[in-house]
């Protein structure tokens, strides 16, 4: 309803603007979501953990520091920090940002949206700690720990979610299938997670074994993380480029990205489990060369490469070029996918590790890396503020895009060239 020429929102009591934003200053800092924890600690897991183990890992082995078997935890424990750390705290706090504005709906179950900061974040803290940490009892604890807490966080999480998204005042759209499916392949992901590091314990071991993570990242990374970026970006870029927003095809997309990630998931346990076959394998690298088309219409439907027109202000024209290079890797990671997947299935055997490991590199740095420094700029209130006080600042949106799509690069040529360049010089 309207008073005075100002939206109010009647579940919320909360005046807002036409925007649907709060009127003040002070009632937005009030009412909204807790998502500054959530990116100030995605922030501090990016820069303390996640980044610097991508730094020192590689030079323990090229200047020989004798990092020997606490090589492989930290690179375990560097992957967890950069997917649930940097890019998942990240897309909680704006899932809790965004979601009222997406449904009309206040947020449902404030306090588990609270309470999965600390889970989430205490559950990230003892796994960095507990892998390298060596074998023994308490360190088989502290990783049975973590993944209980991250189970309970992801349980909270999805909850806050269903609340929210799936109630029937709801405007959520084709939005709520992505950020609905996101919240349940979280859940699926934490439930892994815990029966891998239980796994893990009970053979006293230190590492998770690869072929078993394979399932775990490639839930966490296309289940939770591609499908969220295309939740928000099928709905936040046709409004950009003067489209319209697209409904029956996103949901579509939603759907098929779910079963190809499900179907993944579930072979990529079946295989890690030692009860595989040909057919198996065929069907797993069936579910990873589908990501190939399914990313490609996930472009065309969100339709970045294709505006109508131009609805951004001009201080933000800078920081689109962030999005449209977070779409052409994610055009990068399908080429990839596509590509090992039907080699793998040509030949009736495994996709092979560094096949796997730079599609997840392209998706990890050119796509959810990138689409976080594109989106924050664009969408959140603190870079508003700065837009207005510095409407010709280039810099930082150029500098971001060229050092990400050249760590992007490096990275996932380096995978790529694995079997024809094996010395450290990679």
């Amino acid at each position: 309803m309207t008073h005075s020429g100002m939206q109010v929102s009647q579940s919320a009591q909360i005046p807002l603007t036409e925007a649907g934003e709060p009127s003040s200053t002070e009632a937005f800092w009030r009412h909204d979501p807790p998502y500054h924890l959530f990116l100030l600690t995605s922030m501090a897991f990016a820069v303390l953990a996640g980044f610097t183990l991508a730094i020192l890992a590689p030079l323990s082995i090229v200047l020989e520091w004798g990092w020997g078997r606490r090589f492989m935890p930290l690179i375990q424990a560097h992957g967890q920090a950069q997917v649930l750390g940097f890019v998942g705290l990240f897309i909680i706090g704006m899932a809790y940002r965004l979601m009222p504005r997406f449904s009309g709906r206040p947020l449902g179950f404030p306090a588990l949206a609270w309470a999965s900061w600390p889970l989430l974040s205490l559950a990230l803290v003892l796994r960095l700690i507990a892998q390298p940490a060596g074998e023994g009892l308490w360190q088989r604890t502290l990783l049975v720990s973590s993944g209980s807490l991250g189970m309970l966080a992801a349980i909270a999480f999805a909850l806050v979610v269903v609340g929210t998204l799936l109630h029937r005042e709801s405007r959520a759209e084709a939005t709520g299938y992505f950020f609905v499916l996101a919240g349940a392949f979280f859940v699926l992901q934490a439930g892994i997670n815990l029966a891998l590091v239980v796994l893990t314990a009970q053979r006293g071991s230190d590492v998770i074994r690869p072929i078993e993570s394979a399932a775990l990242l490639h839930v966490q990374l296309y289940g939770f993380i591609t499908m969220f970026i295309l939740g928000v970006a099928s709905r936040a870029i046709p409004s950009i480029s003067g489209l319209p927003r697209p409904q029956v095809q996103a949901k579509a997309l939603a759907l098929a990205l779910a079963a190809a990630v499900l179907v993944f998931g579930i072979a990529a346990l079946w295989v890690g489990s030692g009860a595989w076959s040909a057919a198996l394998l065929r069907t797993e690298a069936i579910s990873f060369a589908a990501l190939g088309p399914i990313f490609l219409a996930g472009v065309w439907v969100v339709g970045i490469f294709r505006p109508a027109a131009n609805r951004l202000a001009g201080a933000s024209t800078h920081h689109i070029w962030l999005i449209r290079a977070t779409f052409a890797w994610l055009l990068i990671a399908g080429g990839l996918s596509a590509y090992y997947g039907v080699r793998a299935i040509s030949g009736g055997e495994f996709i092979p590790a560094y096949g796997l490991d730079a599609t997840r590199h392209a998706v990890g740095i050119g796509v959810a890396s990138m689409m976080i420094a594109g989106m924050a700029m664009l969408i959140l209130p603190e870079f508003a503020i700065r837009r207005t006080r510095h409407p010709n600042e280039r810099w930082p949106a150029f500098t971001i895009l060229a050092l990400l799509s050249a760590a992007a690069a490096l990275r996932v040529a380096a995978a790529v060239a694995t079997p024809y360049w094996l010395d450290t010089g990679r």
